[in-house]
């Protein structure tokens, strides 16, 4: 075993431990399987480049998402504080994050409050000087507003959050525009470089909140607190949502005054219905909720309890993984893959050659009655196309949160900041308490 896979060990099993993991077997086994498949790929040096900019972040003290994309269903993510998650807790799936086979490196975003990233890259500069940091210069193939770069007497881009970092300096495709030394990506699909870039991405609404943070103190961080607060989820009952992430559509107010959610996981559903896709079947998750029906699934048991996170309805990616592994006894692997080409096929011939493999798989495993298969397919056919990650929502609905719960709790200097009337902070004895 080298060096990096013998450092990214330790520094997975350290933050295990600092996160109080219980050193149970499925702990461990998660744990040394994901850290195995990552070795393998050859995907250790980025999980390591990863974990020290996220080790400068809370030396920084700079807020954060609790992930982003399939991030979060990595129990190395959540050991190197990548994702704040656990996904075991949460039933998320490592191979919807990385498949066995895969070449390409996965995709991690690390999101931060707009105007924090030079600093988180500042700071990384001091502290690993082993590390040469690029910039990114990309072709413009449509109108946006980034960054003007110039080089040769050539209009590029500057990546508005992907940087490349490695331990060897490049000696192509660079050059230095004021005083920034950047990376010429000319085609993303096959650049070995550009496919290892580092991505930090800002985001307004993160900056907005860590104000409100640095002003009432680390005891009301977002990361200190408490996901049950009854005036919190009475607040999004209201449906008067204006400056909530995720959540202020004026669509959603009615679906907030009928669904009532009491929890995070709630709110992750509602925010995956959102999705104009999903918003036809609004009025039957509404109802199964309402009701406290799982709709034709109350007698398997089985089917039942993985439904149940979403009141009978396939909404999320890994929902349908679990059905595929747990009913038709077909791995997290083979089920992602079949995923993947089912949500890219037009033509349905993908979800037909699936069923197939599916029903034999349940014959095969005697876990459902005709009729239950029946209407299980049905179901799978209907919303496999229009499911979205568990992951990526479920966090992204904890910063809506965040959001509302300073709304709730910490009124005047939440509309203050919202409101955009000033971007300094004045002291403002809080509401709380």
């Amino acid at each position: 075993m080298n060096n990096n896979h013998i450092l990214l060990r330790n520094l997975v099993y350290k933050g295990a431990s600092e996160k109080s993991l219980i050193a149970c077997d499925s702990v461990l086994d998660r744990i040394n399987y994901e850290l195995s498949v990552i070795e393998k790929l050859g995907f250790t040096d980025y999980f390591i480049v990863y974990s020290r900019i996220i080790e400068v972040c809370n030396e920084l003290n700079i807020l954060r998402s609790f992930g982003r994309g399939n991030a979060a269903s990595s129990i190395v993510n959540y050991c190197l504080d990548i994702a704040k998650i656990n996904p075991i807790d949460e039933n998320l799936i490592f191979e919807m994050f990385i498949l066995p086979n895969q070449k390409n490196l996965p995709d991690i975003d690390i999101d931060v409050p707009t105007g924090y990233r030079n600093n988180i890259i500042k700071r990384f500069k001091q502290k690993y000087t082993e590390y040469y940091i690029y910039y990114i210069a990309i072709i413009p193939h449509f109108e946006s507003d980034y960054k003007d770069v110039f080089y040769n007497d050539k209009v590029y881009k500057e990546h508005p959050f992907g940087l490349i970092v490695l331990t060897e300096k490049l000696n192509n495709s660079t050059f230095i525009y004021n005083d920034i030394e950047y990376y010429l990506e000319q085609d993303g699909n096959k650049d070995p470089i550009y496919d290892s870039k580092i991505d930090i991405v800002e985001l307004d609404y993160l900056f907005k909140l860590q104000l409100i943070a640095d002003e009432i103190g680390n005891n009301y961080h977002p990361y200190q607190l408490p996901f049950d607060d009854k005036q919190v989820f009475d607040f999004f009952a209201s449906g008067n949502l204006v400056h909530i992430f995720h959540f202020n559509a004026p669509s959603l107010k009615q679906v907030f005054s009928q669904f009532k959610p009491n929890s995070i996981h709630d709110l992750s559903v509602i925010n995956t219905l959102s999705n104009p896709a999903s918003v036809n079947f609004i009025p039957r998750i509404v109802s199964n909720r309402i009701l406290n029906e799982t709709d034709f699934y109350d007698s398997n048991a089985k089917v039942s309890k993985i439904l149940s996170e979403t009141y009978g309805l396939l909404l999320y990616q890994e929902t349908f993984l679990q059905l595929s592994k747990e009913i038709a006894g077909i791995s997290f692997s083979e089920a992602e893959k079949w995923k993947r080409k089912i949500m890219r096929d037009k033509t349905k011939t993908e979800i037909k050659a699936f069923i197939a493999i599916f029903k034999k798989g349940c014959r095969e495993h005697n876990a459902l009655s005709e009729t239950e298969l029946t209407n299980l397919i049905n179901l799978i056919t209907e919303m496999l196309p229009l499911t979205l990650p568990k992951s990526h929502f479920l966090s992204y609905s904890i910063i809506g949160y965040w959001g509302a719960y300073y709304k709730t709790h910490f009124t005047s200097l939440f509309d203050k900041i919202f409101n955009g009337i000033s971007n300094t902070v004045k002291t403002i004895k809080t509401e709380k308490g």
